[in-house]
């Protein structure tokens, strides 16, 4: 839900021209950018610090939804990706005269297309976690190479954001 009310933001923005705002200030869409990159490097540099064991059930801590939420809002507030998408490809279906009609349903089209995607994403991890669940190094291992994926993500987007 965080990222597709992340999601929703950017749509609300689109309608609002945040592409013409983007278009008249290069600067605001590449600072997005470098919080992006700083984003995701720090998470890369918590989950390298993370203590990982093999056993899942002692050592997943309970954690409000709340926090969730919070972290995949930011997550998709700060990708790239999305605003691209959002800011230039999006606003070509906006019509200027268009009914609110049309743009709700366009949102919802959206929407429920997103969150399909990333149901089918959880369920296939949450799959793939379930059959890694049998090898005690395989939780340390994913979380480690998650880690190394985030810093590199975030240096590949300050690395383009020149």
């Amino acid at each position: 839900m965080g990222t597709v009310s992340g999601d929703f933001v950017f749509m609300l923005a689109a309608v609002a021209g945040l592409a013409a705002i983007m278009q008249t200030n290069p600067v605001l869409f590449q600072d997005l950018q470098w919080l992006g990159a700083a984003y995701l490097a720090w998470m890369g540099f918590q989950l390298l610090g993370t203590r990982v064991s093999g056993h899942l059930a002692a050592e997943e801590p309970k954690r409000s939804p709340l926090k969730y939420f919070r972290q995949a809002f930011t997550v998709s507030l700060t990708n790239p990706k999305v605003i691209l998408f959002f800011v230039s490809f999006f606003p070509l279906f906006l019509r200027p005269g268009a009914s609110t009609t049309t743009l709700v349903i366009m949102m919802l089209h959206v929407t429920a297309l997103s969150l399909l995607y990333q149901g089918l994403l959880v369920l296939v991890g949450n799959r793939v976690a379930c059959v890694l669940s049998g090898i005690p190094s395989a939780r340390r291992d994913a979380t480690r190479l998650a880690g190394v994926a985030f810093i590199g993500f975030g240096i590949k987007l300050a690395t383009d954001n020149r």
